[in-house]
């Protein structure tokens, strides 16, 4: 019996270890369910073909070509900086080497009429996870999935909105959006609050992130364990730039006897970076970032994908909000959802006071563990419904 394919609208083309592992993930989890996938990447033929001309989208364009300039001025990195432009180049080697290591069958389409014929005998086109429906996702023909013909089951699988409220100006064209999508679900429960208030007659699920539909014990399998570093040693993965958590994390090092290993970001960059741990890390792949996380012996991140590692892996952590110059609305929502998903709200630091308060505080992860098994139940539920042969 021949397989039926899912195309699949993932966001792993940058050098972020979550995204690179939560787009592996997703087509790892479907074709172990018995599908095949197509991961769909595509290149316009003429300008704004792929663009949804409706309600607000002029304000859209003018808003993304602000924060382009804005991210272009606060992210560049100076010339003379010799470790920042080497873990740049470092990155993005890895990121390349990765996606042929570990995801296949990446279709390339150039123009919508390319695009339409050849996902016209899919069964399904789905989107997710991570940040897909930033404010604007629905003038993207793509993130929007209206380029999807009539007969393809469109799928939304835990898709982040990163944001805590929606603007005004494109409220109602994702609207339409929401409404097209035969399963529509999302990564956190802010998401869907906001969908509701959008679009009150839509159904939407909240799923976990697909790196949860894996197991710990299935992830060792995938990437076997590994040891990193000699000593015992506190991990630090910041992708913002929060000194003062940075200094907060050495200080803990230092009070309990620990080396501090710090895996560089190459999002933001600051002096204390390069100084402040014993083992600054520069060449790491994301299966090196998973052993990292499972060898330490606590955590410190204000990363998604830094906390959801640790909780799969059982790990002490802490985490904190991302600080960074260039986003002008907050997207710390999703930080705040899931840790309320797993009543972890307490391992959030804001201020010193908080983080002297809570240090000695310790996991119970056999009631953790309860809660993401049920999550993960529901959320292949959701998968299996919506990808029910009928």
């Amino acid at each position: 019996m021949t397989k039926k394919k899912i195309g699949l609208l993932l966001a792993y083309k940058n050098t972020n270890y979550g995204a690179q592992l939560q787009a592996w993930a997703t087509q790892y989890v479907l074709e172990s369910i018995g599908f095949e996938t197509e991961i769909i990447e595509y290149k316009n033929r003429r300008h704004f073909e792929s663009l949804n001309i409706d309600r607000g989208v002029l304000t859209y364009l003018l808003n993304s070509y602000r924060n382009k300039k804005l991210r272009e001025r606060t992210r560049r990195i100076d010339a003379s900086d010799k470790i920042a432009i080497e873990n740049k180049k470092k990155r993005e080697c890895i990121y390349k080497d990765f996606i042929l290591r570990r995801l296949h069958n990446i279709t390339y389409y150039t123009g919508m009429k390319e695009l339409l014929n050849g996902t016209s005998s899919l069964y399904a086109v789905m989107i997710g996870s991570d940040q897909k429906w930033l404010p604007g996702a629905c003038y993207s023909k793509l993130s929007s999935l209206s380029f999807v013909p009539c007969g393809v089951r469109r799928i939304s699988y835990a898709t982040s909105l990163g944001v805590s409220d929606y603007p005004k100006y494109c409220r109602h064209s994702s609207c339409k959006m929401w409404r097209a999508i035969d399963f529509l679900s999302v990564r956190e429960e802010q998401g869907a609050k906001i969908i509701r208030q959008v679009c009150d007659d839509v159904n939407v699920s909240v799923v976990v992130d697909p790196t949860y539909l894996i197991s710990e014990e299935e992830w060792k399998k995938l990437v076997p364990e590994k040891k990193m570093f000699e000593k015992k040693y506190v991990l630090c993965y910041f992708l913002g730039n929060d000194d003062e958590a940075k200094k907060g994390v050495r200080r803990y090092a230092d009070e309990n006897g620990l080396k501090l290993v710090s895996i560089l970001s190459n999002e933001s960059l600051s002096d204390l970076d390069k100084s402040f741990a014993d083992e600054l890390v520069t060449s790491a792949t994301p299966e090196d970032f998973i052993n990292w996380i499972r060898g330490a012996e606590i955590v410190f991140t204000d990363s998604f994908h830094g906390l959801t590692f640790s909780v799969i892996n059982q790990k002490q952590f802490f985490v904190y909000y991302r600080k960074r110059d260039d986003a002008k609305q907050s997207r710390n929502s999703r930080i705040d959802n899931i840790l309320a998903k797993w009543h972890l709200e307490s391992r959030l630091l804001t201020s010193e006071q908080m983080y002297r308060e809570r240090l000695r505080e310790v996991i119970d992860y056999n009631f953790v563990e309860s809660l993401v098994s049920k999550e993960r139940n529901k959320s292949m539920e959701f998968l299996n419904k919506a990808l029910a042969v009928e």
